[in-house]
């Protein structure tokens, strides 16, 4: 029976992750170092590049308000805030049924499909005349980009164990503050280009035509599965399997469940993860969407706001790359999520109550740097326990999608009529990161209370007596899984 303590995740060194491997029998390590090299080379630079643009396609509207896109078209009022949300009420409900056709039709199409119909929505802003063009066009991103976060996160579950996956994920999510530090500066380049159009539409344009071209290559290079991946050996195949399957790992030719859907959505540990992922993504949003106008009230000139802007983001991405390691320090992502959350709030509540505009800008950067990790380790943690095909999936999308939520709520939280302070705006962030604490507590002491359970039930010789198709409907519920604190 596996005991209950915790492993920490590996960090992207194959030599570490094939060492974890070298002692299964008649399982070369040498074939997982090859196995790992060649999987990271194919799936990982194409999903950071992409995650990078799609993260800069939906926050550009942002960067192309200050660029005068409001003034040219005659936003008034809240009405800029309404364009921002509009992306969000659709990208909350199409997650879920994203995933499902990512397993029917395999995510090498299904990525690339989806990323090329919200690259052509984000050139049709450009073309917009009217508020009412702009909300639609937002509307229909936000059907597309649902999809892949949450299908990228499912995806891996199929190539990596789960702590090969930690640091991963860990790394994908760190492009999306990478894509902070560079969408401000690439923004202010692209709205000086000398023209016939405006400069907001050239930002629209550009940025996607570039992710069209990045969804092509990745159509090209990506394979579905382990299984049918052209570029490993038979014997790479082999002992691949061999070391996913012993982590329990999903495999593609698990059917669709609809008692695993009923399991995800009444799993209450599985909307717990959801919450953290919505109230940490509530600050990551607001920054990456409001950064520019919110430095741009402490009394820098446009230009510099959108250049400045680039400083909060360098620092969230820095914590990400740090939040990678943490885990190999001590192995609790309970705990760890706990501590960054106490610093965000904190750094928040500073924010609001503070007037001088470089302490508010410093602040702001400290904020940015202590709420970013916690959106890779609260996904890492549910990626860690959430088990069965179909409920990871959901469980996948579930969290993803509370994560559209915030971006739904936070567009209305940084509202004119509070400027230049936004004091309602950091007070609500404040309140969020407390939220985080409080129900990282309650799952710690929840997941060590059913470790100890599991652990004193006798329950060892019928998890081994289990079918393969009863341990897939068990999910995590089998007797033999212990949850990670």
């Amino acid at each position: 029976m596996a005991t209950d303590k915790t492993q920490s995740p590996t960090s992207l060194s194959e030599q570490g992750d094939a060492a974890l491997y070298g002692d299964m029998n008649n399982v070369d390590p040498q074939l997982i170092k090859s196995y790992l090299r060649k999987v990271d080379l194919h799936l990982i630079p194409l999903a950071y590049t992409m995650y990078f643009f799609s993260v800069i396609d939906r926050n550009n509207i942002g960067n192309a308000k200050v660029a005068g896109m409001d003034t040219h078209l005659g936003l008034h009022g809240s009405q800029f805030n309404w364009v921002v949300s509009a992306f969000f009420f659709t990208y909350i409900f199409c997650e879920v049924p994203s995933n499902m056709m990512l397993k029917k039709v395999g995510p090498r199409l299904w990525i690339p499909f989806i990323a090329v119909c919200w690259s052509v929505l984000v050139g049709c802003l450009a073309a917009a005349k009217s508020y009412g063009t702009l909300v639609v066009v937002r509307v229909l991103m936000g059907v597309f980009e649902a999809g892949f976060v949450p299908g990228f996160i499912y995806m891996t579950s199929f190539w990596y164990t789960k702590r090969q996956q930690a640091p991963r994920l860990a790394l994908f999510f760190s492009s999306g503050m990478f894509a902070g530090i560079w969408a401000g500066p690439l923004a202010e380049r692209l709205q000086k280009i000398n023209g016939s159009l405006m400069g907001y539409q050239y930002i629209f344009i550009i940025e996607a035509c570039v992710t069209v071209g990045i969804a092509i290559i990745m159509a090209i290079v990506w394979q579905n599965y382990p299984e049918t991946a052209t570029f490993l050996t038979e014997k790479e195949r082999e002992a691949a399997l061999r070391m996913l399957a012993s982590d329990k790992a999903l495999s593609p030719k698990a059917s669709y469940s609809p008692k695993q859907v009923f399991k995800a959505l009444s799993d209450w540990t599985v909307w717990a993860y959801a919450i953290i992922f919505w109230a940490a993504a509530m600050g990551g949003t607001t920054q990456a969407i409001f950064g520019p106008t919110l430095i741009e009230a402490m009394g820098y000139k446009s230009t510099s706001a959108q250049v400045l802007s680039a400083v909060p983001s360098a620092c969230g991405f820095a914590s990400q790359i740090i939040a990678m390691f943490l885990p190999r320090l001590y192995p609790r992502f309970s705990v760890w999520i706990m501590i960054f959350s106490t610093l965000a709030c904190v750094f928040y509540a500073i924010l609001a109550c503070v007037h001088s505009p470089h302490v508010r800008f410093t602040f702001l950067c400290l904020s940015s740097l202590a709420l970013s990790p916690n959106m890779p380790l609260v996904t890492v943690w549910m990626s860690s326990n959430v088990l069965g095909v179909t409920k990871k999936g959901v469980a996948s999308a579930c969290t993803v999608m509370l994560g559209g939520i915030a971006g739904l709520i936070g567009a209305h939280i940084y509202r004119s009529q509070d400027s230049p302070q936004y004091k309602f705006g950091h007070v609500f962030n404040s309140v969020c990161n407390g939220i985080i604490f409080l129900i990282a507590l309650a799952l710690h002491f929840y997941f060590r209370y059913e470790n100890r359970r599991r652990d004193n039930d006798d329950s060892s010789l019928y998890a081994r007596t289990l079918t393969e198709n009863e341990a897939e409907e068990l999910c995590d519920e089998r007797p033999d899984h212990r949850y990670t604190l």
